[in-house]
């Protein structure tokens, strides 16, 4: 003896055509992340070959007399070039390969590492020598080769001397030397770049409301002040407490997220509810 406890009417377990994808309907537009799920399902679609952006290959060059390769002996009076390897690390966060090089303050060595790179590379950062001291010669050099500058500092603190052109069809960065201006001036224009260089459709750092847990000053009304701090979870907001900029690395290294007060504002209240972007 069967007994049957369900029906099988006409259509069950059956799906009906473009339950997945219906006519015309886009399962993928440009820009979009392949993530395990979109392949499958383009798979489904019959796509077994797709025109992809190829994640870009990074140049990070440190330019400075005083600044060692980490893992090299360190000389007195010198300090490691953490920066690169902080961009480095930034970079390959996204899939990007990279390549770090540390250069003497002399100008032909400088130039002959920038024309290496311009031709090597799909785009060129460098940390250090981006003001106008004499020894500050990244940006000189790249004008003997004949680069086109669109910009070159900026009202942003840190991160004021930040530079962008463009050598050999290849974007370039100009970033300063110490590290609080360099990764700034990296989140806030060169990573923007790079991503868009990388076809991703959002091509900012990720953002949220924050209740800020103290007064925040900017020292000029004339520049956008960014400002590290951390998050703490509450009730209804995360908390942003801005971190000590006097340890420099130390903030930096515990940074969760960052704070600006815009260009024509010095002061952001305690307690105000304000967009932070997360570096986590």
């Amino acid at each position: 003896m069967i007994t049957f406890f369900k029906d099988a009417e006409p259509g069950r377990n059956i799906l009906p055509k473009s339950s997945d994808v219906a006519m015309d309907q886009v399962v993928a537009g440009k820009g979009s992340l392949l993530t395990p799920g979109l392949v499958g399902l383009l798979a489904a679609a019959g796509h077994s070959r797709l025109p992809v952006v190829r994640n870009p290959y990074v140049a990070i060059v440190a330019t400075g007399d005083e600044v060692v390769a980490p893992g090299e002996p360190l000389p007195e009076g010198k300090l490691f070039a953490s920066n690169i390897t902080t961009l480095g690390g930034w970079c390959r966060r996204y899939g990007m390969r990279t390549d770090l090089a540390v250069v003497k303050d002399e100008a032909d060595q400088i130039y002959a590492t920038l024309q290496h790179y311009a031709a090597e590379a799909d785009a060129v950062i460098t940390s250090g020598g981006a003001w106008t001291g004499d020894r500050d010669l990244v940006a000189q050099i790249l004008e003997r080769l004949g680069w086109q500058q669109v910009f070159h500092r900026i009202r942003i603190g840190p991160g004021k001397a930040v530079g962008f052109g463009i050598l050999q069809d290849k974007p370039v960065f100009i970033l300063p030397g110490g590290p609080p201006s360099n990764l700034m001036g990296f989140l806030q224009i060169a990573l923007p770049g790079l991503l868009k260089l990388a076809g991703h459709q959002r091509c900012s750092l990720p953002t949220i409301k924050v209740r800020l847990a103290s007064q925040l000053t900017g020292r000029f009304a004339d520049w956008t002040q960014f400002t590290y701090g951390t998050l703490k979870e509450a009730a209804d907001l995360p908390v942003f407490q801005a971190l000590n900029s006097k340890s420099r690395l130390r903030s930096m290294a515990e940074a969760q997220a960052v704070v600006a007060i815009a260009e024509g504002e010095t002061i952001l209240a305690a307690g105000s509810v304000v967009t932070a972007q997360l570096l986590m």
